[in-house]
């Protein structure tokens, strides 16, 4: 019984360091925050952490899958019930808001994290990479497309796209040039995706087909 109890406790001790992680790495960047901060951020003293992790990169590693999960949650709950058109429209409109782009700490680990995921290590990179291919998968079913090749290459231009938009937005200090940029970004996303009959998927994807 005390064995059963012990396991529970870290298991939610871990998630809660976890979860204290991804919101902090997200805000600040993974360079800038140390183990000490993760758990104080969680209440916990630095002594713990070894009891759940071996390493900065596990728990960093650990941290972006449980961000990305979250933002597909959030995405995810404000369309169900929609049809796919209108739900995809919602996803931009969400993800190219005011409201996300003012808190970096809980939403897409993508463009908060993006150069930062870029310059890892191989071993980072691999670690991330099933995080990033479940985050695909629980939104892939939104996307345009008469096959899985359409809506794969439509996620990952949608969604590379917005997260450079929105870290433009985010890198600017007038507040009218942030807006101008959401704005504009969310008007081509959606003309360019939300409509099946769009000329600049159609020619991508005929342009895939020849070279496949």
């Amino acid at each position: 019984m005390g064995m059963r109890y012990e396991l529970g406790y870290k298991n939610k001790s871990r998630s809660l360091i976890v979860r204290s992680a991804a919101a902090q790495l997200r805000a600040k960047g993974v360079e800038a925050v140390r183990l000490a901060d993760m758990m104080r951020a969680a209440g916990m003293t630095n002594g713990g952490f070894y009891k759940h992790f071996d390493s900065k990169d596990e728990i960093v590693a650990e941290a972006i899958g449980c961000a990305l999960a979250e933002v597909a949650d959030q995405l995810l709950s404000k369309v169900q019930g929609l049809p796919r058109g209108k739900a995809l429209r919602a996803v931009i409109e969400f993800y190219l808001s005011e409201e996300h782009l003012r808190h970096p700490e809980r939403g897409c680990a993508i463009a908060a994290l993006g150069s930062e995921l870029a310059r890892m290590s191989l071993n980072m990179k691999r670690r991330v990479s099933g995080a990033l291919q479940a985050y695909e998968e629980r939104l892939l079913y939104l996307m345009p497309g008469d096959s899985d090749l359409q809506r794969r290459t439509a996620f990952l231009v949608l969604f590379s796209s917005m997260a450079g938009c929105l870290t433009a937005a985010r890198a600017e200090v007038d507040d009218q040039k942030r807006r101008s940029i959401l704005t504009a970004g969310l008007a081509f996303f959606a003309r360019a995706f939300c409509r099946t009959d769009s000329g600049v998927l159609q020619e991508s994807w005929q342009r895939t087909k020849k070279h496949s």
